[in-house]
């Protein structure tokens, strides 16, 4: 058997087995030489990060929340003496872009798929207001607006490389949001999929395309990654892309079927198949809401007009 097959097989057993840390918010996690994972405290709302070194710098996927990226700078100051000189915005949401500002007053350059700046100016800066009236650490920065990735691209993949390593920045179609973008290591097997794959039940769906969005999973699946580093929940396998996939479309097809017997959202009720458990928040209405419209005005949802709840 070649190298590379048991470098994967080692790494799938890394993720599936994990460390006795990686479940702790701000547990901070090797899954490879020069590649880790940060677990985000939930409580605060902080999404996971991935810290990726390379020969002269360290590349960090996902800005946070202010006060998130603080705590990933001083985790990467103990990993490594290397300055950060890139931040990966994965998608436009708060709590994955509004430590922007923070990173390049630091000296980073943030970067993202175009989508992320174009979903910005379509919400922005009501939801930054709306958000600095409720967290400090956003308010503390004195901004009125979030600051736009300083570097987008438009043809995928954008890729970053040198003698360490090689890592692919993608845009796979439009999922949990116009603009999401996944981060992947060739040789090592390992991806990082922001909120397009979560691993429990942190999906939010009103920028999403329901329908298309397990189309994209797909396309992240063929990669064949040993390791997936999701953008909440703990990192693991493939199974998370997968899992995640099956419950949108189990959802989907739950709510098309109770919309073509006439039934509306606020009367209905579904349970999903056990194996989407993982997924499944505490209460479904939400989602089966957002799912409803885009069935029903045969739109994707993120089109239709919408307030974030």
């Amino acid at each position: 058997m070649t190298n590379s097959y048991w470098m994967a097989a080692m790494l799938l057993l890394l993720a599936s087995a994990g460390s006795a840390a990686d479940g702790l918010p701000d547990a901070v996690s090797e899954v490879a030489p020069g590649v880790w994972f940060r677990l985000g405290e939930a409580s605060l709302g902080y999404c996971n990060n991935t810290i990726i070194e390379m020969k002269d710098y360290l590349i960090v996927v996902d800005a946070n929340y202010p006060g998130g990226a603080r705590e990933v700078m001083a985790a990467a100051r103990k990993l490594s003496a290397k300055p950060v000189k890139y931040v990966f915005d994965t998608h436009h949401h708060r709590d994955h872009t509004y430590g922007n500002s923070l990173w390049t007053a630091a000296g980073a350059a943030t970067l993202a798929y175009r989508g992320v700046t174009e979903e910005m100016n379509r919400y922005e800066p009501t939801r930054w207001r709306e958000t600095a009236a409720l967290r400090a650490d956003v308010r503390e920065l004195g901004l009125s607006d979030v600051q736009r990735p300083r570097q987008t691209f438009d043809k995928s993949p954008y890729i970053l490389e040198d003698e360490t390593r090689e890592v692919r920045f993608s845009f796979l179609g439009w999922a949990h949001t116009r603009g999401d973008g996944f981060v992947w290591l060739p040789k090592e097997r390992i991806l990082c999929t922001g909120d397009a794959a979560v691993n429990g039940p942190h999906n939010k769906l009103w920028d999403a395309y329901v329908a298309n969005w397990p189309k994209v999973l797909r396309k992240a699946l063929e990669l064949h990654p040993a390791v997936v580093l999701p953008g909440h929940g703990p990192r693991g396998g493939p199974e998370i892309l997968s899992g995640q996939q099956r419950f949108l479309l189990d959802l989907y097809s739950a709510v098309k079927r109770a919309a073509a017997r006439g039934e509306k959202p606020g009367a209905l009720r579904l349970t999903l198949p056990d194996a989407d458990r993982n997924w499944v928040p505490q209460s479904l209405d939400q989602d089966i809401e957002i799912t409803y419209r885009e069935i029903t005005v045969r739109q994707p949802a993120g089109a239709l007009p919408h307030q974030w709840k």
